[in-house]
């Protein structure tokens, strides 16, 4: 499935065959993605990139959908949603882009899209978003959005500034 976004920004089902462009996009953008993305430290080939896709696609986890994000016609990065809890109707969006998409509010537009959308397909009444609280642009993205935070606590990822908190920031319709 593919869903235009705008005239620059494409979302994509995600898919195994993405692996190259992937690890290509992780590897451009290392520097910044490992402040707050630990997972970048496991995606160091062709084949883990693989491997990043397939825990993603196959995870089971009730809702998950993940896409890959096309901005000006090359992979940017993933826009994931994570899960649609089936009783609250609570859904978590995750997503991480490139450095070459960053500042051009790619995710700020993708939200004016999706939001609606899963509000009304799916059902959903809440939109969270997890992020560390150092990730500005992430809180800046939620804030924006019209979230607001609900809660901060202690996470357990593998990122420089370990003491910092994992906020919850959320949209409820």
């Amino acid at each position: 499935m593919e869903r235009v976004i705008s005239k620059d920004i494409v979302l994509k089902n995600l898919k195994v065959s993405d692996a190259f462009a992937l690890f290509n996009a992780v590897d451009s953008s290392r520097e910044n993605l490992s402040k707050y993305m630990p997972w970048e430290k496991s995606v160091v080939d062709l084949e883990s990139a693989r491997a990043y896709i397939e825990g993603r696609l196959y995870s089971g986890i009730e809702g998950s959908q993940w896409f890959a994000v096309h901005f000006k016609k090359q992979f940017s990065g993933v826009f994931g949603v994570k899960s649609i809890h089936l009783e609250t109707r609570i859904c978590e969006l995750g997503y991480w882009l490139a450095d070459s998409a960053t500042g051009n509010r790619v995710v700020g537009q993708i939200l004016e899209v999706l939001v609606p959308t899963l509000a009304s397909e799916q059902g959903v009444k809440t939109f969270e978003f997890h992020c560390l609280e150092s990730n500005l642009a992430s809180v800046k993205i939620a804030k924006r959005a019209g979230a607001t935070l609900k809660s901060k606590g202690q996470h357990t990822l593998d990122v420089p500034e370990k003491e910092q908190s994992m906020c919850i920031y959320a949209l409820e319709l």
